[in-house]
């Protein structure tokens, strides 16, 4: 019996901006605009490399609001290509760019399958014999309240059979607009394998039930290397390895000022803890660094320039380092040695107060979401606010009062 080989992707975004790049040097912003486009390249690269039989793309090729013309013909030229080596790609489309908005049309190229707003099935053959069939629906619109999983048919006829869904598993915040799924729901449908696509976060659900993930990500929060899937299949038995195409990787360093007397040792630190980022094929690590602490590095991480020149220090090394790291965001955290002090020594009672009016809020979080709301939801002023936890807030807030207060008590 013949074996499959397929690549498994979802959520391309193709065109989205990257809200990171804007503050970066030319180079580098340059380098993440394109991206996205460099990890779809990389997948019809790897797609010709491994000799696939096909590929699944699950969903979000584009964003709606971001689905240009020019997006799309970037998109129809790597399909393209895969056409001149006989590899069928079969899409669905997701909550970002259903089927019922009206982009530029283009065209598809022949070996481009598209699964309808309707559940239907599509046959892939081999040397003129079937080897799988392939079950999916795309959205007709922004959201699929109802659970579209429970009504695919299996039918007989082929060796493997392959289900594609684009939505979210019941248990997770907000599945109820995505084409909610249990995984019972999938299990019961006998599919040898379920090629998922809407989260951002690679994702086994069962042996035979898999998120891939986006390929690129496209903020800081979303860390760690980002491609697709290779699933190797014969009868009875399966194979999916995490296959990188990320040209760009977002991570997070936590660094403690304890301890440390210099900025030299702060860096040393710092460089250290670089070393654990290894991408296999990324170029260059992203990194937001939040310093935490007490110390007399503190006192001098206030000034703006003196933060700004050691941080530009540090992305100077991470230029010449392979791969290259830029640090595109730095979060203090840190107190002066005299605040931690008169905060653990109880003696001011205006301390207390804003320590246990910090641990209030914490609790009862949304007793300021309700306020905050009011300011990130104002059109005129919602644009300049990050959509920041309410957690963060507080713990910023009650920094800036200490620390100013320590500065006026140490004078």
């Amino acid at each position: 019996m013949e074996p499959l080989r397929f690549i498994h992707a979802a959520d391309l975004h193709v065109g989205s901006p990257i809200p990171a790049a804007q503050q970066a040097p030319r180079p580098l912003r340059t380098q993440l605009e394109n991206s996205m486009k460099t990890a779809v390249a990389r997948l019809v690269e790897d797609a010709v490399f491994y000799e696939v039989d096909f590929v699944i793309l699950a969903g979000d090729l584009f964003d709606q609001e971001n689905r240009s013309l020019k997006s799309q013909l970037f998109l129809t030229k790597q399909l393209n290509q895969l056409k001149h080596y006989h590899i069928p790609v079969y899409i669905v489309f997701g909550n970002h760019d259903p089927m019922d908005y009206q982009y530029a049309p283009v065209g598809w190229p022949e070996n481009v399958e598209i699964f309808s707003s309707k559940p239907e099935m599509k046959v892939y053959q081999k040397g003129g014999e079937v080897q799988a069939h392939l079950y999916g629906f795309s959205y007709g619109k922004r959201t699929i309240p109802e659970n579209i999983a429970k009504t695919y048919q299996r039918k007989e006829g082929a060796l493997y059979h392959i289900g594609i869904l684009h939505g979210q598993e019941q248990n997770m915040a907000g599945a109820s607009t995505y084409a909610p799924f249990s995984v019972q729901d999938l299990l019961e449908k006998q599919m040898d394998y379920w090629a998922l696509g809407h989260i951002h976060t690679r994702k086994k659900l069962n042996d035979r039930i898999f998120y891939p993930g986006n390929i690129q990500a496209r903020h800081r929060l979303e860390t760690g290397e980002k491609g697709y899937l290779l699933v190797e299949m014969k009868p009875g038995d399966i194979d999916v390895s995490f296959q990188p195409a990320a040209d760009v990787v977002f991570e997070t360093i936590h660094l403690s000022i304890d301890n440390h007397d210099t900025f030299n040792e702060l860096t040393e630190q710092f460089i250290k803890s670089m070393q654990k980022f290894q991408p296999k094929r990324a170029s260059g690590v992203w990194i937001e660094m939040e310093l935490s602490g007490s110390g007399p590095l503190s006192e001098y991480l206030q000034e703006e320039t003196t933060k700004r020149e050691w941080l530009d220090n540090v992305n100077d090394i991470g230029t010449d380092s392979s791969p290259f790291f830029y640090v595109h965001r730095l979060t203090d955290k840190t107190l002066p040695s005299y605040v931690v002090k008169q905060i653990n020594e109880g003696t001011s009672h205006f301390l207390r107060d804003v320590q246990k009016a910090v641990d209030y809020y914490k609790e009862s979080p949304h007793q300021l979401e309700e306020v905050w709301k009011e300011l990130t939801q104002h059109p005129a002023v919602k644009r300049y606010i990050d959509k920041t936890d309410v957690s963060t807030v507080i713990d910023e807030a009650a920094r800036f009062i200490w620390t100013k207060w320590g500065e006026g008590e140490n004078e």
